[in-house]
C-alpha cells in the first residue's frame, strides 16, 4: 500500500511538473515575442501586463528604452519580424508559486524601413537603410504565479551570444 501510494504521489507530481512547463514556455514564448513586438514597433504595450508582472515592467530598462526617444528602432518603420525562443532549463515544484527558466532569444531578421521624414539622414551616412540587428541572447527568468497564472517577474541577460562572421569561400584550384 505505501509503495502504490509513493507511486501515486510521483505520479501526480510529474503531471503537475509537466503542466507547469508547458504553461511556461507558452508564457514565455507569447509573452517575449509580445514584448519584442513593443519595442521595435511601439505598439500594444498595454498587453504586456497579460504576461510580465507590473513591477518587472517598471523596471524591464531594455522595454524602458525601446519606448523612449532613444530607441535604436525610432526611426523605422518595423512591418514584420521573426522570433524564436528555446527553453532550455524550467524548474518549478508543483506546490510553488514561484518558478526559474533559461531560455535563448532570437529575433534572426527584422524586415523595416526608415520613416520618410529621416530618409535624407541614410545618403549622408548618420542612419542606416536597414533596422539594426536585435541580439542573440540567454537568460535567465524568473517567473512568479499571480492569482493562478504565471507571469514573468524578472529577466537576466547571462550571455550574448556573437553574430557568426561569414566565412570566405574557397578560391577554386587552376
Amino acid at each position: 500500500m505505501i509503495l502504490f501510494t509513493g507511486i501515486i504521489a510521483l505520479l501526480i507530481i510529474a503531471f503537475y511538473l509537466a503542466m507547469n512547463t508547458a504553461n511556461v514556455y507558452v508564457l514565455l514564448s507569447d509573452g517575449m515575442k509580445l514584448r519584442t513586438s513593443v519595442i521595435l514597433t511601439r505598439e500594444d504595450a498595454n498587453e504586456l501586463s497579460n504576461f510580465f508582472t507590473d513591477d518587472f515592467l517598471a523596471r524591464d530598462e531594455t522595454l524602458l528604452i525601446g519606448l523612449s526617444n532613444q530607441s535604436p528602432y525610432i526611426d523605422y518603420d518595423i512591418v514584420a519580424f521573426n522570433h524564436s525562443v528555446s527553453l532550455e532549463w524550467m524548474w518549478s515544484w508543483p506546490w510553488e508559486d514561484v518558478a526559474q527558466a533559461t531560455i535563448v532569444e532570437e529575433v534572426p531578421r527584422i524586415v523595416g524601413s526608415v520613416i520618410t521624414e529621416k530618409r535624407d539622414q541614410i545618403r549622408e551616412g548618420g542612419l542606416s537603410a536597414n533596422p539594426p540587428e536585435w541580439y542573440k541572447a540567454q537568460y535567465r527568468v524568473y517567473l512568479q504565479r499571480v492569482n493562478g497564472q504565471w507571469k514573468i517577474a524578472g529577466l537576466e541577460r547571462t550571455m550574448i551570444f556573437p553574430k557568426p562572421s561569414p566565412s570566405p569561400s574557397p578560391t577554386p584550384a587552376r
